[in-house]
């Protein structure tokens, strides 16, 4: 019997079906391996930049002043003390720091000679800031534990969006270490320390600011950008109204800068317990053809 040699049109045809079957099949899982691999990076990736964000946000904590601490709501324009917070609503956090700079530079020593008070002059001994690269300052008294001194009015003490600043005091420095309070209000008492600042900072979501502000001109964000917000005086009324950050949604006098922290964060959100702020980051970016990459990231500031 004479063998067939040649392979029929059917034949060809169900060799090619299986041949693109497996095809489709190899392409699915490497597709499949490929997707897990960029997953696992993305993990990876927003895991070391969420982490680096939490240490940046508690390196600038670190240097607060604790009592000028709140929680701000930008849809109505108020906010409360940290450890006060009566809903979710405030959604951003904002403080003073202190200055820092001048402070290790040896240029103040953040305490008063008390006998030497001579009407609105105190001297404070081996403070020299006429080198100082800054001259807006302002002198808040540490109070007790240093956690720095409010009046029952905390609306009206350090001002936060455009309310007075009764515990927060305008001053002027000579070369000698005399410090005169300038401001219309007078400190009503004396405290041996003190703090001065001469910025507040913001920490927001975009979804929580004004993102049309001249100072996000050129930086790409979106509703889950977390941004902090620098170099502004709540304090300085010069102008007939307080400084507040520059993309603040409400208020008409924004100042300062701004630097973006990270990207992918669906989620901010803080608490005082027991003197320290707990920092939590909800870490949240979709992946085409897997699960979002969906975590939390908290931090404990002392």
């Amino acid at each position: 019997m004479e063998l067939r040699r040649a392979a029929t049109l059917l034949e060809l045809l169900m060799v090619l079906v299986i041949i693109s079957l497996l095809s489709i099949a190899s392409f699915k899982a490497l597709q499949k391996v490929t997707v897990r691999e960029f997953k696992a990076k993305e993990q990876t990736r927003l895991s070391l930049e969420s982490q680096i964000s939490v240490d940046i946000i508690s390196n600038y904590l670190k240097y607060r002043v604790p009592y000028t601490t709140i929680g701000y709501n930008p849809d109505d324009s108020s906010f409360e003390y940290i450890g006060d917070l009566t809903d979710d609503k405030k959604r951003i956090l904002e403080w003073f720091a202190r200055d820092r700079d001048d402070f290790y530079l040896k240029n103040y020593s953040g305490f008063f000679d008390m006998a030497t008070k001579s009407g609105s002059t105190v001297f404070s001994p081996d403070t020299n800031l006429s080198e100082s690269d800054d001259k807006v300052f302002n002198l808040i008294f540490s109070g007790s534990f240093d956690r720095a001194y409010s009046a029952n009015d905390y609306q009206n003490s350090f001002g936060w969006h455009d309310h007075d600043s009764t515990e927060s005091f305008d001053i002027t420095l000579d070369g000698n270490g005399n410090i005169d309070f300038t401001d219309s209000d007078q400190p009503e008492y004396l405290y041996e320390k003190y703090f001065l600042t001469k910025s507040a900072y913001a920490i927001a979501r975009g979804a929580d600011i004004d993102q049309s502000a001249q100072c996000l001109d050129g930086l790409k964000i979106d509703d889950n950008t977390l941004l902090l917000f620098y170099d502004y005086q709540p304090w300085d009324n010069s102008s007939g109204e307080g400084e507040t950050f520059c993309a603040d949604p409400n208020g008409t006098n924004q100042s300062g800068e701004v630097t973006v922290l990270m990207k992918d964060i669906a989620g901010f959100s803080f608490k005082e317990v027991d003197y320290t702020i707990r920092i939590l980051l909800d870490v949240n970016k979709s992946i085409r053809g897997a699960s979002p990459v969906h975590f939390s990231k908290m931090k404990v500031v002392f």
